[in-house]
């Protein structure tokens, strides 16, 4: 059987990665062998290769509950072996949030709880996770079936506790079950798992979210404020027979709607279970009119593009894997949810491809190779000139191209003199920048909010606590946007200077400060918490915890957000003008290095012969370095892997086109929308 799809793009993938990294190494190390290594030009590489490292793909599965969505994961995760990764059977079914992972700080497979009980404290999970000892860990040998369905079916585990015990949890009346004879009532055990799992796709950077049910995304406002809006892909799981229910639309609206609309995150709806709709006694194609009748109707009612509504069968694609029954995998529709996902890492790639860091780097390299060939042209034009001269001119040729050279280098030492002043100039505008930002006044507004709630513990007063918070932090960062406004111009003024002798724009466009991405991120966040005050008004009599960890959560993620602004705005200021100094480092260094040999020349009594014979030495030097950074160059330039990024989009959407627009465009549109 071929390999998967996303199997074969999360390896492609992290080739690809792997390989622009060395080729960033390749290009440091050849920086340092020829003696222009630079500071400055080493942490914009260092940083690249961080970006590198540090990219995952999160895929997260959201639906209520008996949708299918631990078999969805077995059959996403199949890799052989003729049985199912994670417990899946009748009556059982996982009972809280659920990560799935490879830890590669982690000895071995395991399974990390995080006790219900914590649930009565404000604490988050974001800073749990930091806090091993409260959480409870299993050990498991992989190759173990029967080890590692005990350990895994301790996430479907539950407690009985009192009905008082659970609503202090934050369970609502209407979440719990039936009492038993002894007036209890049963609770997950756990607030959260972490599955730590040795696995190809997983050690490729492959990270599953797991979220059951409304009542789960409801109950921890950390999986809607941080967890969804951090996965590439969510996976809204809906069962086939049952379409789409009151609770299904619930979660579109609640949770999934607003991040496709505004944070561009790759939903697909998934129509589970097809198989519950074949009959024998059907002909074949009014059923296959019947599924695509559903989906059509799916699409409308989620306002989805029918392209992102795929009915399928779980069950029968991992049935299909494992018995290597390709008819029965083709039935199943599984292959066409495994090539979406894989375009969808296609997509994720491209982003990384047209990183700011990841472009100033490639600049450097192009820099750095046609600077050298302008170089070598100038030194066979030296040498030329030097063979042609008699002897006992020489020493006055010698003298003649040491002026020549002196003066290129002064003009490039007063252009470096400019971009420090140019430099000084941009950090002149850090304060102005920081100021509506800075976590001092943040931690203000956030006090008068804790204030203004503990005052007025009403669905009026909350809402307007939370409303007034949010209105300071819209104000503080339409703020930003005029600072960055102003910030933007002046560096695009730079840019356009003589001197530094730009053919177009693209440049100074990719370093204009943006914040589009943090503006967005708390727009969702304003949008959350809109959201959460219309529901108050349900929440507020049974569930005072739950309304301080949503709180809490908020003000956290805002908090996360506008750190985030101030390290954005430090990193611009250190990089803004990058590419203008790499080029005139690496224009200065090649001069320097050439200017000190024709001194020695000059000082050193040598024969005519002699100095020929050390220029042509030098000639051979910056040759040999164009020899060893030509190969990159050529990979560069032909980017194989980056056409091959670029040739995937997810099926059914239109890639966003790309355009270079002018200077004063780009002041226009600097703002963050």
């Amino acid at each position: 059987m071929d390999v998967r799809s996303l199997h074969r793009q999360m390896t492609h993938y992290n080739r690809w990665k792997r390989q622009l990294d060395e080729r960033l190494q390749r290009f440091e190390h050849w920086l340092d062998h020829h003696g222009v290594f630079a500071v400055p030009m080493g942490k914009t590489l260092q940083r690249a290769r961080q970006l590198l490292r540090g990219e995952s793909f999160t895929i997260a599965c959201v639906g209520e509950f008996s949708r299918g969505k631990t078999e969805l994961i077995n059959a996403l995760l199949y890799t052989g072996g003729g049985r199912r990764l994670l417990p899946s059977q009748p009556g059982r079914t996982t009972m809280c949030p659920t990560e799935i992972f490879w830890d590669v700080n982690q000895p071995a497979n395991c399974v990390r709880l995080l006790p219900i009980e914590t649930r009565r404290t404000n604490t988050s999970l974001q800073s749990f996770k930091r806090i091993p000892q409260n959480w409870v860990t299993i050990h498991f040998d992989a190759t173990d079936h029967e080890q590692t369905r005990a350990a895994i079916n301790q996430v479907s585990a539950s407690k009985k506790v009192s009905i008082a015990d659970a609503l202090k949890l934050g369970f609502s009346e209407t979440e719990l079950g039936e009492r038993d004879e002894l007036g209890l009532v049963s609770v997950p055990a756990w607030r959260h798992a972490l599955i730590s799992l040795d696995h190809p796709l997983l050690r490729q950077g492959l990270r599953i979210v797991d979220t059951p049910g409304l009542n789960a995304l409801g109950n921890e406002p950390e999986l809607t404020l941080k967890t969804l809006p951090d996965a590439q892909a969510i996976l809204f799981l809906l069962s086939a027979d049952a379409g789409v229910t009151a609770s299904d639309m619930d979660i579109w609206r609640e949770h999934i709607q607003t991040l496709r609309e505004e944070n561009c995150t790759a939903v697909i709806a998934l129509l589970n279970k097809i198989d519950s709709l074949w009959d024998d006694l059907t002909p074949a194609q009014e059923i296959e009119a019947n599924i695509n009748g559903l989906r059509q109707l799916t699409s409308r009612q989620l306002d989805l593009s029918p392209a992102h509504v795929v009915a399928l069968s779980a069950k029968q694609g991992l049935l299909g894997k494992v018995g290597r029954n390709q008819a029965q995998l083709a039935r199943s529709n599984f292959p066409q949810l495994e090539r979406m996902l894989a375009e969808i890492v296609v997509r994720n790639q491209q982003q990384i491809v047209g990183h700011r860091l990841i472009g100033d780097s490639y600049e450097m390299i192009l820099t750095a190779r046609n600077s050298l060939i302008r170089r070598i042209a100038e030194a066979e034009h030296e040498l030329g000139e030097l063979r042609a001269t008699a002897p006992e001119g020489a020493a006055a040729k010698l003298q003649e191209l040491r002026d020549t050279i002196r003066r290129a280098h002064h003009e490039y030492h007063k252009q470096a003199l400019s971009l420090r002043t140019s430099q000084r100039l941009l950090e002149s505008q850090k304060l102005p920048l920081l100021a509506p930002v800075s976590m001092a006044q943040l931690e203000q507004q956030i006090a008068e909010a804790h204030r203004s709630l503990a005052q007025s513990w009403t669905t009026v007063g909350l809402a307007r606590a939370i409303g007034k918070f949010f209105d300071d932090v819209d104000s503080s960062i339409t703020h930003l946007e005029r600072e960055i406004e102003r910030c933007n111009r002046v560096m695009a003024s730079i840019y356009e200077r003589p001197e530094q002798a730009l053919s177009d724009d693209h440049l100074m466009m990719r370093h204009l400060l943006k914040i589009q991405k943090q503006r967005r991120q708390l727009r969702q966040l304003h949008r959350r918490a809109d959201d959460f005050r219309k529901s108050l008004s349900a929440v507020l009599t049974h569930k005072g915890a739950l309304i301080s960890r949503f709180i809490n959560t908020l003000v956290q993620e805002v908090r996360n957000v506008y750190l985030e602004i101030n390290q954005h705005i430090n990193q611009w200021m250190q990089e803004a003008l990058a590419p203008l100094f790499h080029q005139n480092q690496y224009q200065k260094q090649l001069l320097e290095h050439h200017m000190l040999r024709l001194t020695q020349l000059q000082t050193q009594r040598n024969s005519h012969a002699e100095q020929l014979e050390m220029l042509q030495t030098n000639l051979y030097q910056l040759q040999t370095a164009l020899g060893n950074i030509e190969p990159l160059y050529r990979e560069i330039l032909s980017s194989p892997l980056e056409q091959e990024a670029m040739a995937g989009e997810l099926a059914g959407t239109a890639p966003a086109s790309a355009q270079v627009v002018s200077i004063r465009q780009g002041r226009q549109s600097s703002r963050g929308n």
